[in-house]
């Protein structure tokens, strides 16, 4: 068995290359972030929140491009997402980002929340594939920080929209 992890760069039996997982702690209760999810996978720009994130909503799905803290893009579609209301979201993606993610999601109290995100994926630029033995550390940074950056985005549009929605602030 080869597991993959950020420090494995998989095999040839079709494993993805990456195995990412973070956890979101969200400022917000369990039904709230669900709310949020329901309106932003909604949205005509579902991922506004997140800085650096690019996305559109489709017919075939979310398109997005995806910046990177050191320079490069990337582009995929996200698609063939399944909810199961109030605990997980999972979804598909290719272009330059080959695999699956799930999202699960679980209170902690009555005001926070947090979300489990797990990618499953691979790369799929040639140059990418290439330079994958010697900057796999740098792909594998770049993606905590841009998932940190989602965390931190989420949080400050949720508190930017609970504040929209007080009648009395």
């Amino acid at each position: 068995m080869n597991p993959v992890s950020p420090t494995n760069p998989g095999s040839d039996t079709g494993e993805p290359r990456y195995s990412f997982g973070s956890t979101w702690h969200v400022d917000a209760s369990h039904d709230r972030v669900w709310s949020a999810f329901e309106q932003l996978l909604d949205d005509e720009h579902p991922f506004q929140w997140w800085p650096g994130m690019d996305s559109t909503l489709q017919d075939d799905g979310i398109h997005v491009v995806a910046g990177s803290p050191v320079g490069y893009s990337l582009r995929f579609r996200l698609h063939d997402i399944e909810q199961v209301p109030r605990e997980l979201v999972t979804l598909r993606s290719d272009g330059d980002l080959l695999g699956r993610a799930t999202m699960r999601l679980a209170p902690v109290d009555a005001d926070h929340s947090t979300i489990d995100v797990t990618w499953l994926v691979d790369v799929t630029k040639p140059w990418m594939r290439r330079a994958e033995p010697v900057l796999r550390p740098v792909f594998v940074r770049a993606h905590d920080v841009v998932m940190r950056a989602g965390e931190r985005g989420l949080n400050a549009w949720l508190r930017a929209s609970e504040r929209d929605s007080d009648p009395v602030g």
